[in-house]
């Protein structure tokens, strides 16, 4: 954002946090891990360990269960910063971004760019 605005292009961050989808769906990354593991080379395999595949999809199952199945609240943002006059520099569409990212939301631009 900060590197094309000499350029006059205005871009809006959206940080969505977490939502249920299905690119967090434990089967289907438990699945597609393994897929992966076996194509990797038995030197890779034994660097990360067998049970970094495990761990992984167990983080992936926690992450699911922390997660809004509101969706509305990202694809709101997402409208609002195509279609505003004017549209904010950042927008935190879910409870853990405006948790990790409160102090900023309320900061204005030029504050968190000097950050």
């Amino acid at each position: 954002r900060r590197e094309v605005r000499p350029f006059g292009v205005q871009v809006s961050i959206i940080e969505p946090g977490s939502f249920c989808t299905a690119m967090i769906d434990p089967t289907t990354v438990r699945n597609t891990l393994k897929q992966l593991w076996q194509q990797l080379p038995p030197e890779t395999q034994a660097a990360y360990g067998h049970h970094y595949l495990e761990a992984y999809a167990q983080r992936c199952a926690q992450l699911q269960r922390l997660s809004s199945a509101r969706l509305a609240r990202a694809t709101t943002a997402m409208e609002h910063a195509l279609l505003a006059r004017f549209p904010r520099s950042r927008y935190a569409a879910g409870w853990d971004t405006r948790l990790l990212f409160l102090p900023l939301i309320y900061c204005p631009a030029w504050l968190c760019d000097t950050i």
